[in-house]
């Protein structure tokens, strides 16, 4: 007589198996998560974060950048282009400010990072580079640079050339 059914042994093999591979499935999910999370953000603020590098590029070009001074406060980081026509850019936790233009992060857990990353390099032929750098937090981790503001600038020296040459937080 044979006996239909499962055994005891049976039947916790199956529930340790589909146990593994829910287990296997809710990490997917969570990575998954994290992931959609971060392109959310750089797909709400990507047009105002071209629209204000275009700007700020284009005046250092217009205005010729001589120079750049860097002071960091408890809530703001504020930034000096010595031009032709000086301009300041303030940074906030959320927002941006550069001349009469205000940018925010539309992202609610996005968030500017107020130590900035400074860059400068002497090259040949009395040419210099220039490289500012302000790391967006999202959730207060920076976990991709490709959100970051990066304004970058080519020059030659000249007399009234005056830029630091490194900054730390």
């Amino acid at each position: 007589m044979r006996k239909q059914g499962f055994t005891i042994l049976e039947l916790l093999i199956s529930i340790v198996l589909i146990s593994v591979v829910l287990l296997l499935l809710l990490r997917v999910m969570m990575s998954l998560e994290v992931i959609n999370h971060d392109t959310s953000y750089a797909s709400d603020d990507e047009i105002g974060r071209t629209e204000m590098i275009q700007n700020i590029e284009s005046d250092f070009l217009e205005n010729h950048l001589n120079g750049i001074e860097i002071t960091r406060n408890n809530d703001s980081t504020t930034i000096r282009f010595l031009m032709d026509e000086e301009k300041v850019l303030v940074i906030n936790d959320a927002s941006i400010t550069y001349g009469d233009e205000a940018y925010t992060l539309k992202s609610s857990n996005a968030r500017y990072d107020l130590c900035i990353d400074y860059e400068y390099m002497d090259l040949e032929n009395d040419y210099y580079f220039v490289k500012l750098r302000i790391p967006v937090l999202i959730d207060g981790e920076n976990t991709t640079t490709r959100d970051d503001l990066e304004l970058t600038y080519l020059g030659l020296k000249n007399e009234n050339t005056s830029y630091l040459e490194s900054f730390s937080c």
